[in-house]
């Protein structure tokens, strides 16, 4: 009883994530109770590491950062000038279970080498006092170095793992709500009672199996398609979930202005929406009482049928009538569009057969074929880390629509031959 199943690769994640940074600036602090200034350099990236569960999605944010630094540490009447290279990791776990989405706590590791760059003392100028002076501040620097190793690796990583739990949980929450807001509660108003019925997490794929059907609605009986091994992001719907939100939308023998109709179908969706500038005007629908619309995924093309009780435009009324609109899954670039496949076919009692040009004008309009439907959010489409994805399978068969997409590698390129002293040969002609 699967009506929808998504699986996302840890690569799709990761370019999800913000790029690499570089930082640079003054810094301040206290080793050892010694004040310590000077100017730093971190360059961080962040990554994620699935962590296997066949029972939930579980994954670790993974933030590694470089940390270079010149500094000055003041002594008294002596100026230590150091070079330090640090490294430090930091992992947040996250999990999203049928519970929702639970944060651990970040944790985090470091190392810290710090040279010495030389030494300054308020009695550089005086003989035999200045040596002695930077010999006594070089051996206290050896005995302490460990120490101060120690202490430098743990403010790193408090201040790390601070900077990650401030940061990521609301990244992750605000991504939720988004989620929540544009897909749950749209299922939710529908009355689909959204159902995760499998949580599973590999070490290279997450994926999340929902049942979606009121109840004493249809369910899904054939096997879904499976996604190309090499996909990032894929996708199976089945046509049951498709008509059962079809049929929650509560259309059957309800009549609206055309305009009227489509507020109300995004209303439901929880979209905001948008009316080409040709949208016939002054016509009213009427919808069956019997499947008004009802959505069919079969030999390659996703097939609507509208069953209307009557169309009323101006003057002219037409009663009875079935229209039926394929269309094809097509990839253009990054995008996947539906596109309208032939003519809106009319049907039904009302019709019999007539050529009704006016007729045919509107549903030329209301279905039009030069604006194919994006299926992707331009959120994702117009990411620069995702350049170069594409569609690796769009099908429609057997009940199914299955979408996978995937990184474009480059094509290769063929060696030139090597050319060797045997093949300088003359040409037998000239």
């Amino acid at each position: 009883m699967l009506f929808r199943s998504v699986a996302v690769h840890q690569r799709f994640v990761e370019r999800m994530l913000p790029e690499a940074t570089v930082e640079s600036g003054p810094m301040q602090d206290f080793v050892l109770g010694k004040k310590v200034r000077g100017t730093r350099t971190i360059e961080q990236s962040t990554s994620v590491r699935f962590v296997p569960d066949v029972d939930e999605i579980r994954f670790e944010l993974l933030v590694s950062g470089e940390v270079d630094s010149r500094t000055v540490t003041e002594a008294g009447p002596v100026a230590i000038h150091s070079r330090g290279a640090a490294s430090f990791t930091v992992r947040k776990p996250v999990t999203l279970s049928t519970a929702g989405l639970a944060f651990g706590q970040a944790t985090g590791r470091a190392s810290n080498d710090s040279r010495l760059a030389g030494i300054q003392t308020n009695f550089d100028g005086v003989p035999l006092m200045g040596p002695l002076m930077r010999n006594i501040a070089r051996s206290q620097v050896d005995d302490n170095r460990a120490e101060a190793e120690r202490e430098v690796n743990g403010k790193i990583i408090v201040r790390a793992c601070r900077e990650v739990d401030q940061q990521a949980e609301p990244k992750f929450a605000e991504m939720a709500d988004r989620i929540r807001t544009r897909l749950w509660e749209p299922m939710v108003r529908l009355g689909l009672d959204p159902q995760p019925v499998a949580l599973e997490t590999t070490d290279s794929q997450a994926t999340v199996r929902l049942r979606l059907a009121a109840t004493g609605q249809l369910a899904a009986h054939t096997p879904r398609p499976r996604a190309p091994t090499d996909a990032m992001l894929s996708m199976q719907v089945h046509q049951s979930s498709l008509n059962n939100a079809c049929d929650r939308f509560d259309l059957a023998g309800r009549r609206f202005e055309v305009r009227e109709l489509i507020r109300e179908v995004c209303g439901r969706l929880g979209v905001e929406p948008t009316f080409p500038d040709d949208m016939p005007e002054d016509v009213k629908i009427t919808f069956a009482t019997e499947q008004p619309l009802r959505v069919e995924c079969r030999d390659g093309l996703i097939h609507v049928r509208i069953a209307i009780d009557a169309l009323e435009s101006g003057r002219r009324n037409w009663y009875d009538i079935v229209a039926h609109v394929a269309y094809k899954p097509t990839a253009v670039g990054s995008q996947v569009f539906l596109e309208r496949e032939g003519p809106v076919q009319l049907s039904g009692p009302g019709h019999q057969g007539r050529i009704e040009f006016a007729l045919r004008t509107i549903f030329s309009k209301v279905f039009p074929k030069e604006r194919p439907i994006p299926l992707l959010p331009e959120r994702m489409v117009g990411n620069p880390r995702l350049a170069g994805m594409h569609a690796l399978q769009t099908v429609s068969t057997d009940g199914w629509f299955s979408l996978a997409m995937g990184l474009r590698e480059p094509a290769p390129v063929a060696a030139e031959p090597v050319k060797t002293a045997g093949d300088r040969r003359k040409p037998l002609f000239k």
